[in-house]
């Protein structure tokens, strides 16, 4: 059962070591049930920073909270669940303006799902970490790294 907002710490820092799990729909899987880099085109970033990906921080949930109704709004039969940790997000994406862009997680927390978080990135030269949503080529070199970074956490 996931833990509730009023259940977590957002104070509480991300270890480099820590997970954070993404599910992927059976449309994400070839006939084989491998991970199809496609799956992440969901993968948006608009204005705001609960707009960023979202993810499950692994230091409040299992692998299998990220499936629940809690976290999901939604039965997910057939869905599966990766990860990556968050020491393996890039800290370096240079669009083609020069800016070099990183990449964090950051806790957001829903009523009913106290693990939710986000894959925020800013500029990397901002002390401050101020959200700035990437250049589309940067999401898309992102997209590419997570696609052969991500770790299949179980099957359903």
């Amino acid at each position: 059962m996931p833990l509730k907002e009023i259940e977590v710490d957002v104070n509480i820092p991300f270890a480099a070591d820590e997970r954070l799990y993404r599910r992927v729909s059976p449309g994400g899987l070839n006939n084989a049930g491998e991970f199809l880099p496609s799956a992440l085109n969901t993968f948006s970033f608009d204005k705001d920073l609960d707009s960023a990906p979202s993810v499950m921080r692994g230091a409040f949930c299992d692998w299998n909270d990220v499936l629940a109704f809690d976290c999901a709004d939604q039965e997910l039969v057939g869905w599966m669940v990766y990860y990556v940790t968050v020491g393996e997000l890039p800290q370096s994406l240079t669009a083609a303006d020069g800016r070099v862009f990183a990449f964090f997680p950051v806790h957001r927390p829903k009523p009913l799902c106290g693990a939710h978080s986000v894959i925020a990135s800013y500029v990397a030269l901002d002390e401050t970490r101020k959200y700035v949503p990437p250049p589309r080529p940067v999401r898309n070199a992102l997209r590419t790294i997570l696609a052969t970074t991500l770790k299949l956490a179980t099957q359903p």
